[in-house]
């Protein structure tokens, strides 16, 4: 079956509209865990190295993003990069663990 130009078109519009809409949505998954450690000012069960691992990694995300200027991986990994930073100092203010 071969497949109209504007339906490929038409397809690749809706995924590229999917996807934007889950690299704004899903950093957000982040936010109740960092509402938890500063709700309960507690943080004894969150690995502190875990989430600086999750932030290096989210850096060389946007460093490639802005290298490539491709500005969904921005807003997705950039929203990860703020969000882990608030769990990392949460993890710091509140007796996180280091492993």
């Amino acid at each position: 079956m071969i497949k109209s130009k504007k339906f490929e078109k038409r397809q690749r519009e809706v995924v590229d509209k999917l996807i934007l809409a889950v690299a704004i949505i899903e950093p957000f998954f982040t936010l109740p865990q960092a509402y938890a450690i500063f709700k309960t000012q507690n943080a004894s069960g969150v690995s502190i190295l875990t989430w600086m691992g999750f932030n290096i990694m989210t850096a060389i995300w946007v460093w490639y993003a802005v290298n490539r200027k491709d500005k969904v991986v921005l807003i997705y990994q950039g929203l990860f990069l703020i969000f882990n930073t608030i769990v990392i100092i949460g993890a710091l203010m509140y007796g996180g663990q280091w492993l």
